[in-house]
């Protein structure tokens, strides 16, 4: 205990320089924090939208249509795969999904987009979805009704309660034509998406397509959605003749590679923050020693191990480390809380380039624990590190040299 004691009068001798390598410790850490919560606050963002919202974590389809997403190659909807899914404990929910394309077309305008059959039990009963309703009501769908996305009817110039035609090709080159009344518009995050995307319910688009009893894809969601590739591995190894199963990473690639590359370059970022808190160590020890060599020699002089000063001088660094670092616990959490329950929302430029790779211009931060925990740990490791060589002068000092000084 008289370590501690010592140790903590000791570093209120200089307030200036204590404070000073508290700040720039508290400094460092926070922007490692901020930066780190935000980037996996964003991935996680994007993710949720892609893969939760939009693709399911894996989906099984029929044979080939990975390499050709046509209507020919879709599969065939019976209990034998049902079974066969749900026999997996962590499979948690089963979505039927029919995905193509169709010329969309009102008053005297056209255009192409996404037409996508779902259950809308399951579909639109999902919380984010329910809250990117612009107007209408879901449950219209069922009666020949059709759900647009919000730009979609903007540009059509159409409003609730006008029918849209849609003009494509179904299954095995059948004319696929259809009326449909608009019940709902509805606000995708995704840019691309938001421009060109429609919901049927599943048993009229299989009307529209010609695909009695067939379907594009199954969609999946796990209970334990982070072992969403072993459970598909376990689902291949003994799926039936005639399908096949990838999870997201598989299919969207370019978002695992987005994260991958995008985190690289923040793990650059947090490199150098180390550094610096590193060095701002090292100085101050060096200099804490520098100031004090004369009292060390003299301590030692009268009969105290230099073992003794050096565990002090140790104990003095850590502290001034804690203080940083207790400092900067306090000041992020409520500012990561506030972040994630309130994103940043990109304007302008910025939006235009968050839009052109197809990603909602806005950056929540991720509220997680470990961020709390993690980053402290690694900055005390550092600490410890950077103490090794002024401690080690301290267990070489000359007595009589440092007395004379």
């Amino acid at each position: 205990m008289n370590y501690f004691k010592l140790a903590w009068r000791n570093i209120w001798r200089n307030k200036k320089r204590t404070l000073i390598t508290a700040a720039s410790v508290f400094f460092a850490l926070f922007l490692a924090i901020l930066m780190v919560g935000l980037q996996e606050g964003t991935y996680a963002h994007m993710i949720k939208i892609s893969v939760e919202d939009f693709y399911g974590y894996a989906q099984v389809h029929g044979k080939g249509f990975s390499e050709d997403k046509t209507l020919t190659n879709s599969l065939e909807y019976n209990q034998e795969i049902i079974d066969y899914l749900n026999s997996n404990k962590n499979v948690k929910q089963i979505q039927p999904r029919i995905e193509s394309f169709a010329l969309s077309a009102f008053s005297d305008k056209s255009k192409g987009i996404v037409i996508l059959g779902v259950d809308p039990n399951l579909e639109f009963e999902k919380p984010t979805i329910k809250k990117r309703l612009v107007a209408g009501n879901f449950d219209e769908i069922y009666d020949n009704g059709i759900v647009i996305t919000e730009k979609l009817a903007e540009y059509l110039g159409a409003e609730i309660g006008d029918s849209l035609a849609l003009i494509g090709q179904g299954y095995q080159g059948i004319s696929a034509v259809g009326l449909y009344k608009i019940v709902a518009t509805i606000s995708m995050p995704n840019p691309m998406l938001n421009s060109g995307l429609a919901y049927l319910d599943i048993k009229t688009a299989q009307e529209l397509f010609s695909l009695e009893n067939r379907l594009t894809g199954l969609s999946l969601s796990f209970n334990d959605n982070r072992k969403f590739k072993e459970t598909t591995q376990e689902l291949r190894s003994n799926l039936p003749e005639g399908y096949e199963i990838f999870h997201w990473e598989e299919e969207m690639p370019e978002i695992k590679q987005f994260v991958e590359s995008d985190r690289a370059g923040g793990q650059i970022f947090l490199v150098i923050l180390y550094i610096i808190i590193g060095f701002g160590i090292f100085g101050t020890a060096l200099m804490m020693i520098a100031e004090r060599i004369k009292e060390f020699g003299i301590m030692v002089a009268v009969g105290m191990q230099k073992m003794k000063i050096v565990i002090l001088v140790g104990v003095e660094m850590l502290y001034i480390t804690s203080l940083g670092i207790i400092a900067s616990i306090v000041f992020s959490i409520p500012i990561m809380y506030y972040l994630n329950i309130n994103p940043i929302t990109f304007t302008g430029d910025m939006a235009k380039t968050y839009e052109s790779y197809g990603f909602e211009p806005v950056m929540p931060a991720a509220f997680q624990l470990d961020y709390f925990i993690n980053q402290p740990i690694v900055v005390i490791i550092i600490t410890i590190i950077a103490i090794i060589y002024p401690l080690w002068g301290i267990s070489k000092l000359d007595v009589i040299k440092s007395i004379r000084k």
